[in-house]
Formats: C-alpha cells, sequence, structure tokens
C-alpha cells in the first residue's frame, strides 16, 4: 500500500493545486495569466496533471496494457476537470464552463500522446523495463 501512496501522491499533490487555484478571485488570475489565453492555460495545467497521473497508473498495471492505462489517465481527468468546474461555479468571482473542461481534456490527452511519444525513444527501452 505505501508504494501505490508514493506513486500517487504527485497526482493527489496536483489536485489540490488545481482546487487552490480554482478558489483564488476571478481577477487575481487574470491580473497574473500574463495574458495567455484560458484555454492554453487550462490544457498546460492539466498537461502536467496527466504526466502524474500516467506515472501513477503505469506504476499500477503492466506496460502491456498501455491502453487501458491511458484510457484510465483520460478518464480520472475528466471527472477532476468536471468536478473542478462544478466546484468553481460555487466559487465568488468565479465561473464554470464547458470550454474549461474540454481544455482540461486535451491537456490530459496530450501527456499521453507526449508521454507515449518519448517511451519510443530507442534509447529508453531499459526503463521501461524496470518502470
Amino acid at each position: 500500500m505505501g508504494y501505490r501512496l508514493k506513486y500517487f501522491a504527485p497526482a493527489v499533490v496536483y489536485v489540490v493545486v488545481i482546487v487552490l487555484l480554482s478558489s483564488l478571485d476571478q481577477r487575481f488570475v487574470r491580473n497574473y495569466s500574463w495574458g495567455i489565453e484560458d484555454f492554453l492555460l487550462h490544457a498546460t495545467e492539466y498537461h502536467f496533471y496527466g504526466v502524474t497521473l500516467i506515472w501513477a497508473i503505469l506504476r499500477e498495471k503492466p506496460w502491456l496494457e498501455l491502453r487501458s492505462s491511458y484510457r484510465l489517465a483520460v478518464s480520472i481527468g475528466a471527472i477532476s476537470a468536471i468536478a473542478d468546474e462544478i466546484y468553481q461555479s460555487f466559487v465568488p468571482t468565479r465561473y464554470s464552463t464547458m470550454e474549461d473542461v474540454v481544455a482540461d481534456i486535451f491537456g490530459v490527452i496530450l501527456s499521453i500522446i507526449t508521454f507515449s511519444l518519448i517511451m519510443k525513444i530507442p534509447g529508453l527501452e531499459r526503463f521501461r523495463r524496470h518502470a
């Protein structure tokens, strides 16, 4: 059980950070987003969350089950995105949109694409065997 917590801890910490960011005043977020498009901010935030999910899930499943691991990561990411938007709808000065959910899911899918491309690099065979 302890080894599981070790691998899932980054994903749990990341979800806590997402909730904390969702609790911030909208004006504060707008002032400190450096003019970056909202879709890009959401996709980037959930891209890194997706990386933590894949890292944890692949420790639980054999490498031969990559597709099911990827589906699980997208499912968890989508549920997290929907829950985050529902939470934001109750936070004063914040609002929730379906576009944010789409951007979040896009970010998780992008992390899976990135991860699968990185795992095809020939020099990483040793890592794949021992991960």
